[in-house]
């Protein structure tokens, strides 16, 4: 269920802050929604392995690494 706010939340202050430019929508929405599921992963695991600590460090350099790769998808 707090997936389902945390979508809400995101979508509504990204259509509310970026209402004109569609593209800067699906991509802020989407980076917080990456953000916001990892740093959710982080707040639920209670004994850290380093296969957890790989697999978080991994997911964030490969989504930052597609933002370099994919600029005109992400307006940069």
């Amino acid at each position: 269920m707090s997936a389902v706010f945390q979508g809400g939340v995101i979508m509504i202050l990204s259509l509310i802050l970026f209402e004109n430019e569609f593209l800067n929508i699906v991509s802020i929405s989407f980076t917080s929604l990456i953000l916001t599921e990892l740093l959710m992963v982080a707040l639920e695991i209670t004994t850290w392995h380093r296969y957890m600590i790989v697999a978080e460090v991994v997911t964030l350099l490969l989504y930052l690494t597609s933002m370099a790769f994919l600029p005109e998808y992400f307006a940069i």
